[in-house]
């Protein structure tokens, strides 16, 4: 039987169609829709290839007839027939050219045209030798972020998993384990236990009465699509997302020393391994080794081991040697904050955004099904105008009227421009709930200047997806953090951690600082669709890396407390 492609080989077909079609100037909705399917595919935990070839792939939002008849094609030949159409009329390098910042389609179509660059070693000799600065709206500083993204293209390893993808797949099959008679404890590990914002491997850390019962069960669940290794005490699979797993099934009495061993970074590990030689101890995943006596200590929980050894318990977020140990050894560790703790969302879309698709009052019903108090409906701008903004208005008024003591915010998303100018006038802004500012185009175009200025505005409240990155196409703007987080607590205005799962933006390290300094840190889903509410477990995640405690977060309080604090 021929293996089915993955669903992120089959994403990523899509993914560059959208890139060459945008390339090619071919009609923006074509793009957009390859550009949902894609991201669609990827969330999917089953066989995409294997729910085409069913007829049951258009039954998946995002995903209709016409999508489905082409991961057909993908299926049979290997590729979208129009992808291989389409890669015959652009060099392929022309189309890396878009994930550098900068260059959008327009200007990279530029380059390949009039200066008749095609590969990225032509690109970066361009950038060197100054011809870039010839065309019309390039300069020095186009050249100059170039030639840096190159450079850490350069420095980037093996592909990485978004946490958002990894995520899911591994609580999922965590989930089916624990289902199994055989399976006692079960956890993730790894960097996805910690939450980093892209994973490579996913690794799952067991204990069971029958080892080899779990590891065949583990080995035959239906979303695994190869089977790599398969031994006595260890398994590794390949899922439809692509994702690597490793399943390692160990003696219950050393459960917390592997455990520990897999989830902290490799700084986190040796920095503990050397405070613990200090005191004459030896580490292992296997256990702790007391030189004097010979003895080997072994733990069956996390907590155990860490107390052995003189420290808290570390959360697993915080286990990447960033002044964690220091801080457990003399029991100052922050209360992070938990899921829990958020009493409603400052960011979320509609389909009175284009890119919406629920409705105000779906999103509302699925908020109160979260347990929300409110959510902040912030579509964007320019979808509100002649009339539009109004129109919403009258429609949160009789929803709130009907769901009341749940509140529907009245907010929106505005863009801030390139000249550090806002989309919206003043006199409008004012009216708001609550105003999100955010950058969406022109990312490398004097951002600190213009998120800055845009914060001096009074009416702004909150700065959405700070650097406007997405994970893995788009690096993040050049933002000078000092300067913005001092004007972000002098103006009183939040800046968000977006959990989009290709943005997560502020980035942890960002965010830590913009906490130290008492800046309000929303934890927001950006959410376009119901089922994105759920995102915001992923900003939590990247809340607790940054040690961010419950005081920290915004969104922990009342609507009521939160008007107050802004005032």
């Amino acid at each position: 039987m021929v293996a089915l492609p993955a669903n992120a080989d089959v994403a990523g077909q899509f993914e560059l169609l959208a890139d060459i079609f945008e390339l090619e100037s071919v009609d923006g909705f074509r793009v957009l829709a390859y550009r949902r399917a894609a991201t669609r595919i990827r969330e999917t935990g089953t066989s995409i290839a294997r729910l085409a070839l069913d007829g049951k792939a258009k039954e998946l939002q995002g995903i209709g007839k016409t999508i489905e008849e082409k991961i057909v094609q993908i299926v049979e030949d290997g590729e979208v027939h129009a992808l291989t159409k389409h890669k015959q009329l652009v060099p392929p390098e022309v189309v890396q050219f878009m994930r550098l910042p900068g260059l959008g389609p327009k200007t990279a179509r530029r380059i390949w045209h009039e200066l008749d660059v095609t590969t990225l070693e032509g690109l970066r000799e361009a950038a060197e030798s100054e011809r870039l600065r010839t065309l019309s709206g390039l300069g020095a500083k186009t050249e100059e972020n170039v030639l840096r993204a190159l450079a850490e293209r350069e420095e980037e390893g093996p592909a990485r998993a978004l946490l958002g993808v990894a995520l899911p797949a591994v609580l999922a099959a965590g989930e089916e384990l624990r289902a199994h008679p055989a399976a006692v404890k079960v956890s993730e590990a790894g960097s996805v236990r910690r939450r980093r914002e892209t994973v490579r491997d996913v690794d799952i850390i067991a204990t069971a009465r029958d080892p080899d019962a779990l590891i065949a069960y583990f080995t035959e669940l239906p979303w695994v699509v190869e089977v790599v290794a398969k031994g006595g005490t260890k398994a590794t699979v390949v899922s439809g997302h692509g994702l690597r797993f490793d399943l390692r099934v160990v003696p219950p009495e050393c459960y917390g020393n592997l455990l520990q061993h897999f989830t902290g970074s490799k700084e986190h590990n040796l920095a503990m391994r050397e405070e613990a030689q200090r005191r004459g101890l030896s580490i292992s995943e296997y256990g702790v080794l007391v030189t004097e006596t010979g003895e080997t200590v072994t733990h069956e929980g996390e907590q155990a081991l860490y107390e052995f050894l003189g420290y808290e318990l570390i959360p697993p977020e915080l286990r990447e040697n960033a002044g964690e140990l220091e801080a457990a050894r003399a029991g100052s560790l922050p209360k992070l904050v938990e899921l829990r703790h958020l009493k409603g969302d400052l960011h979320a879309h509609t389909t009175w955004s284009a890119d919406g698709h629920s409705t105000l009052e779906e999103m509302a019903v699925a908020a109160i099904a979260r347990g929300y108090e409110y959510l902040a409906v912030t579509d964007h701008s320019h979808y509100l105008r002649d009339g539009r903004m109004e129109a919403q208005d009258a429609e949160i008024d009789a929803l709130n009227r009907r769901l009341a003591p749940f509140r529907l915010l009245k907010g929106v998303e505005v863009n801030i421009r390139a000249d550090a100018s806002l989309d919206v006038a003043d006199e409008v802004l004012a009216q708001r709930d609550w105003v999100v500012a955010s950058i969406h185009a022109a990312f490398q175009r004097s951002p600190t200047e213009r998120v800055c200025a845009a914060m001096e505005n009074p009416h702004v409240d909150c700065i959405g997806h700070l650097t406007a990155r997405k994970i893995g196409r788009r690096p993040g703007a050049a933002i000078e953090p000092g300067q913005v987080i001092e004007t972000a607590a002098a103006t009183r205005t939040a800046l968000e951690i977006n959990s989009q799962p290709d943005r997560l933006d502020m980035p942890d390290p960002l965010a830590r600082a913009a906490g130290e300094a008492g800046v309000f840190v929303p934890v927001a889903s950006d959410a376009h669709r119901t089922a994105a509410l759920d995102y915001v477990g992923l900003g939590i995640g990247q809340a607790r890396r940054a040690w961010l405690t419950k005081k920290h977060v915004l969104n922990t309080r009342s609507w009521a407390q939160i008007e107050k604090m802004l005032r």
